[in-house]
């Protein structure tokens, strides 16, 4: 099963017009190997979290970016979450070759958070019907 990967963009503290911005967590892309995951989605499960700039899909924290990504895969049923910085994509963009090369990108960048509730539910089954 294919996890599901959030690619993000770290946004350093600016001060524009008179107005401070703090350093945030874009939110670029989620999707699985299924689809996109749609914006409406997205901004619906983010409502939950109190640290983000919901017009931008943002957060404040690095600690609620890897907490939304872990809610997502809950919801999803996925085994993981991916987040990968738009730096580390670009990289592994850039030294793909071929298809193969650009899917080894989602297993090799990024870090990965485990839905460990999905694999105590599968190991729980695993156990029932074995």
């Amino acid at each position: 099963m294919s996890p599901l990967v959030i690619i993000y963009h770290f946004q350093v503290s600016q001060n524009i017009q008179d107005e401070f911005r703090p350093a945030s967590y874009k939110i670029l892309h989620v999707f699985s190997s299924q689809s996109f995951l749609e914006d409406s989605y997205i901004d619906e499960k983010m409502t939950s979290f109190p640290d983000i700039n919901p017009i931008d899909q943002s957060f404040l924290n690095l600690d609620d970016l890897k907490a939304f990504g872990l809610s997502l895969a809950e919801d999803l049923e996925l085994e993981e979450a991916r987040l990968i910085s738009i730096q580390d994509y670009n990289i592994g963009i850039d030294g793909a070759k071929n298809s193969r090369d650009f899917n080894q990108i989602f297993g090799k960048f990024g870090e990965v958070i485990q839905n460990l509730q999905l694999k105590k539910k599968k190991s729980l089954f695993g156990r029932l019907f074995s």
